[in-house]
């Protein structure tokens, strides 16, 4: 706070108020001045970090998104490896099915042919071991 200490003397006293006057005027105009560039500064100042924020919750956004693409390409690619493997192994599974199968009948038929005659057994010998 400025303290201004006068003693009013007549017209001179005036014309030293008036320069004192006009110097306060003065300094509350530049003060008011700094003020509005301390304002526009301070609002500059809050503008960039909004936007700072907005950008960097942006590039935020985009990461999540990349993760999220890369997760589901991850899991569909995963998928489909399983549905390959599994595929591989029930056709494995089959061709083992058909060779089980085909050793079951053999079995069969050589225990039938054990039960006949030993001539039937002699003629299906041959026939029976090409199987």
């Amino acid at each position: 706070m400025i303290v201004v200490d006068l003693k009013l003397k007549g017209n001179a006293d005036r014309e030293d108020l008036n320069t004192v006057l006009k110097s306060l005027q003065v300094k509350l105009e530049h003060n008011e001045n700094i003020r509005g560039e301390f304002e526009n500064t301070f609002q500059h100042i809050k503008s960039q970090a909004e936007h700072t924020e907005h950008q960097i919750k942006q590039q935020f956004e985009k990461l999540h998104q990349f993760l999220r693409d890369e997760e589901e390409a991850t899991i569909t690619a995963l998928r489909e490896e399983e549905e390959q493997r599994k595929q591989m192994m029930k056709e494995k599974l089959e061709e083992m099915n058909r060779h089980i199968s085909a050793l079951s009948h053999t079995i069969k038929d050589m225990e039938e042919m054990m039960k006949a005659s030993d001539v039937c057994f002699l003629k299906e010998f041959p026939v029976s071991m090409e199987r």
